[in-house]
């Protein structure tokens, strides 16, 4: 029978699957940069000279690959407290915060890729709106650990 238990024993093997899985990649960045270079050197919406991107398309994967390996981490602290049985604390929504301002980290280094190869906006704009949607979340787990805390101490 699916429970509550085994949903969150799963969330933490998925963050733990995905965090490898971004290791791995870090390992291919320059083949997947040569790859997309030479795919995509046809495309006219671009700021800069498409030939001149492997660089800059190194840098911008192994910087979003290392965000999101710090995104996960945070995750993984965050599952690891849900599984506690600790959900409104402070500690939570910091990794909530640190989640969201991960987030749109990546969308300003995707944004400025996109100088390079227009499709890198539309992604960095998809991971500026997770960014402000992990932020609201982070906002409402703050006013529930103050209302926790408030009833706390009424007691």
């Amino acid at each position: 029978m699916w429970n509550k238990d085994k949903s969150l024993i799963l969330s933490r093997i998925l963050t733990v699957a995905a965090a490898m899985a971004a290791i791995i990649v870090a390992f291919f960045i320059p083949a997947i940069a040569e790859w997309y270079e030479y795919e995509m050197s046809v495309e006219a919406n671009s700021f800069f000279d498409r030939s001149s991107m492997f660089i800059p398309m190194c840098i911008t994967l192994y910087v979003c690959d290392a965000l999101a390996l710090a995104a996960l981490w945070n995750l993984n602290i965050l599952l690891r407290n849900i599984s506690k049985d600790e959900v409104f604390i402070k500690k939570n929504t910091n990794c909530l915060r640190k989640i969201s301002w991960i987030c749109m980290g990546v969308g300003a280094v995707m944004m400025i890729f996109g100088l390079w190869s227009s499709i890198f906006i539309f992604f960095g704009m998809c991971a500026l709106m997770f960014g402000l949607i992990m932020r609201v979340l982070k906002n409402v787990f703050e006013k529930a650990v103050e209302i926790k805390s408030e009833n706390d101490f009424t007691i």
